[in-house]
């Protein structure tokens, strides 16, 4: 480096010499370093000699350039690793933020008392539970949209309460033993094409699951049997076709259910159990054949109005309104486009408990009966 400085004690700067300061007078700070021999453009410099000039002038801006990189990073409490640490004020646990990282492995030396992690939009592709073994306060963690194909079953996580899984590559249900804690978990947009009967026995504490977006077409009676503690459940914009009646008998705390955006043409009589309120129920954008077979949904829809809800798609889908004439016919051709609500079956002994009304679909809604033409469901994989 060209020119000559003081290096003053105990803060180890090095402030460069003003043009014209004389050796005589007093410096900054004491004692003086040695002087270095610095090299000009036309020769080497004897030990002292004063830059006058544009050189001069140069050491100061170069210096703060290099500033910000000897500082650590702000907002990290370990300078050996690339995730801001801070509390977390609604859930009063310490969050270690580690998104976006492009890491390929989860970082060791995280802080022992981290509550929350995230990891979301990384590569980690395969991840094992021992991986968090270190972190024995450990209940949120998001790897979501990592290219995760596997999540390998390791030592136990009995403080995990959340486990945010979407947007990855799993084709399978990963391996739940060992979480008995869990409270949500999220899988949505995935690929997992099946599960088994008693899927989440080994979750039994489990409040919100959500398997949207992914390639189930059927499901076993007994899928989500065990989870009589299960208020959630969102198995929408998959390609189901049909749902045994039996699928909901044991989800007694269940009060809300997300079918939209299936291939469903009908439901099962009894299919919602008997005398279960649901606060609410998401029909909507399923290709519903008004015929006998739809009489049972149809008297549902008629006594709870009030629970029948359609999401605004391209939202999130907590924006949502009540909207029981949404739930549309798409066959056959001289039922397509009007209210499920309003279809007057000619079933001859066929009853749902009530009296039949009049057919008025024809004089309600213009809009709903326009929005009805786009009521196909949505393409799935």
């Amino acid at each position: 480096m060209a020119g000559d400085g003081l290096c003053c004690s105990g803060s180890r700067r090095f402030l460069p010499r003003a043009v014209g300061t004389d050796r005589g007078q007093g410096s900054p700070c004491q004692p003086r370093c040695r002087q270095s021999r610095a090299r000009s453009s036309g020769g080497e410099a004897a030990a002292g000699q004063v830059l006058e000039g544009p050189q001069a002038m140069q050491l100061p801006a170069l210096l703060l350039l290099l500033l910000p990189a000897l500082l650590p990073p702000a907002g990290t409490s370990d300078p050996g690793h690339p995730c801001p640490v801070e509390m977390n004020k609604v859930k009063d646990l310490l969050e270690v933020n580690c998104t976006g990282q492009a890491l390929s492995a989860v970082p060791p030396d995280l802080p022992a008392d981290t509550g929350i992690l995230l990891l979301s939009a990384n590569r980690l592709v395969s991840v094992s539970t021992a991986s968090f073994l270190p972190l024995p306060q450990l209940q949120d963690l998001d790897l979501s949209d990592t290219g995760l194909v596997a999540l390998h079953p390791g030592p136990a996580l009995p403080a995990l309460r959340e486990l945010i899984l979407s947007r990855n590559a799993l084709e399978a249900l990963p391996a739940l033993q060992g979480l008995p804690g869990l409270t949500r978990l999220a899988l949505a947009h995935n690929r997992v094409a099946a599960l088994a009967p008693g899927a989440f026995r080994a979750v039994p504490r489990l409040q919100d699951l959500d398997l949207r977006g992914n390639r189930l077409r059927t499901l076993p009676a007994a899928a989500f049997a065990g989870l009589r503690a299960l208020k959630d459940l969102d198995i929408s914009d998959n390609a189901l076709e049909e749902l045994p009646k039996e699928l909901l008998q044991d989800l007694q705390g269940l009060e809300t259910l997300w079918l939209s955006g299936n291939r469903l043409r009908s439901l099962p009589s009894g299919f919602f159990p008997e005398g279960q309120v649901f606060m609410y129920v998401f029909l909507t954008e399923n290709p519903w054949h008004c015929d006998c077979g739809l009489h049972y949904l149809r008297g549902w829809i008629r006594r709870n109005e009030g629970s029948v809800y359609q999401p605004e798609r391209g939202l999130e889908k907590t924006k949502v309104e009540v909207a029981p004439e949404r739930v549309l016919c798409h066959s056959p051709p001289e039922h397509q486009g009007k209210p499920v609500i309003h279809f007057k079956p000619n079933c001859g002994n066929v009853g749902d408990g009530e009296e039949e009304e009049e057919d008025d679909y024809g004089d309600g809604d213009e809009a709903v009966e326009e929005a009805a033409k786009a009521a196909v469901p949505p393409p799935h994989p």
